[in-house]
């Protein structure tokens, strides 16, 4: 959580938030104000610190207080915290040495009430969840594992190097999303990396972004590009909204449609306006947008591959009689090239062997599918197909609602649209996976 935020512009109503003019529904709202004499750093009674058993570890970037004992996770903390200054600046354009003393104090707490005696809990903190960043100061409670706690750390971190280097941390769901990808990282050895997208759920212990998001998709709480968009400062008082903010900025940062344009915001991020550009910035993608993160976020997966699954939203052609198209094994949704007609039926029949994954051997399938893996509550490999209408949907994609196609089907198209196909592999293994099959498309 970061600082406090300040008065919103628009919030959403009862009857929905207006619309933008780009096809996409947006909220415009406020970017917190930055306080440039709160960087003065606050006087800490060393002797009362001390006297609650607190002790201080100190880095070149970091002052840490801590009541934890002493242990090689909690005492290497300071140095990750300084591979994580230059990482920042880089990914934020920031020259390092214009900011050579740059630095924050922070305040690692398992008992809260040892921090209080110690005046380290200002009366005037609101309540957070885990962690809490106001300009150089971070506070965070202690966590059930080494990973989280180094993330944590790292989160808050990322709000204070954006709070005091680039004056702003724009709007909520841009600020926690900016955190949560930033502060996902990667440590071996000694060494960390950060922006990691996760590959496993062991490399990221208790972090849980991706289950939540796939908890609420199951129990229908699912949330939009523009409700994530519309998160006020109250919103990340729960923990799902952070599992959202973090799916939205990490699915803008990695698509390469999308990537050059978002990484370019962080310059508005003092700019009460910040939703507002960011809607014109992206203007020309608009319903897409919103649809291509619905599909994203329906088929979320540790080890995302965000180039294989790069949708071809152009429209199709009219089918004639009937055509063959041939479906990459390795790829996630594919363009027909076909357009399918609303109200006419058509007989689809998939053939074709391939690869859906390998361990210590190939793992093979045809369109039926195999039971050795389900993917979605459906067998890997199955052959799957969705008709995109020509109108952009404006409720659930059909691409996040797919047909069940295995060896063939018949379909009947409630509207017009193109043709879409792909295999049932999850989007984080198909790099694991090779080959094609054939797909006939037949008008009836």
């Amino acid at each position: 959580m970061k600082l406090a935020i300040g008065k919103l512009e628009a919030r959403a109503r009862s009857n929905g938030p207006r619309w933008l003019g780009w096809g996409v529904v947006l909220l415009v709202v406020a970017g917190p104000v930055i306080a440039a004499a709160a960087d003065r750093p606050r006087v800490i009674d060393e002797s009362r610190v001390r006297a609650a058993g607190i002790r201080k570890l100190e880095s070149k970037r970091l002052t840490l207080y801590t009541d934890l004992p002493p242990s090689a996770m909690v005492d290497e903390l300071p140095e990750a915290f300084d591979q994580a200054f230059p990482q920042w600046c880089a990914y934020f354009g920031v020259e390092t040495g214009t900011h050579a003393d740059w630095r924050m104090t922070g305040y690692l707490i398992k008992d809260k009430l040892r921090f209080e005696a110690a005046g380290l809990m200002p009366g005037d903190l609101p309540p957070f969840l885990n962690g809490f960043s106001r300009h150089r100061e971070l506070w965070l409670y202690d966590q059930t594992s080494d990973y989280y706690r180094r993330h944590l750390l790292l989160h808050e971190g990322t709000h204070g190097f954006m709070a005091t280097v680039l004056r702003g941390c724009g709007p909520p769901w841009y600020s926690e999303g900016m955190a949560e990808v930033l502060a996902t990282h990667r440590w071996n050895n000694g060494h960390l990396r950060l922006n990691s997208f996760p590959a496993d759920p062991a490399d990221v212990s208790k972090l849980g972004r991706i289950e939540l998001i796939e908890a609420d998709l199951a129990h229908g709480r699912g949330h939009t590009l523009p409700e994530v968009l519309a998160y006020d400062s109250r919103a990340h008082l729960k923990v799902e909204p952070y599992a959202w903010s973090w799916a939205a900025v990490a699915f803008l940062d990695n698509h390469p449609r999308y990537r050059e344009r978002f990484r370019e915001l962080w310059q508005l991020a003092g700019d009460p306006n910040f939703n507002k550009r960011f809607a014109e910035k992206f203007a020309a993608d608009g319903a897409r947008l919103v649809e291509e993160f619905q599909v994203f976020a329906s088929d979320l997966a540790y080890g995302y591959d965000f180039d294989r699954t790069v949708i071809d939203f152009t429209p199709g052609k009219p089918l004639g009689s009937s055509a063959k198209i041939t479906v990459a094994a390795d790829r996630g949704w594919q363009n027909s090239g076909l357009k399918l007609e609303a109200g006419k039926t058509y007989r689809l029949a998939a053939s074709g062997r391939y690869q859906v994954g390998k361990s210590s051997r190939v793992w093979w399938s045809e369109p039926e599918g195999v039971s050795i893996h389900y993917v979605h509550g459906m067998p890997l490999g199955l052959m799957l197909g969705a008709v995109r209408p020509d109108d952009v949907p404006s409720g659930e994609s059909p691409l996040a609602a797919p047909l069940k196609i295995g060896r063939g089907t018949t379909i009947r198209p409630d509207k017009t649209g193109t043709l879409f196909l792909r295999t049932n592999i999850s989007s984080g293994e198909l790099s694991a996976a090779a080959g094609s099959l054939a797909v006939e498309v037949t008008s009836e």
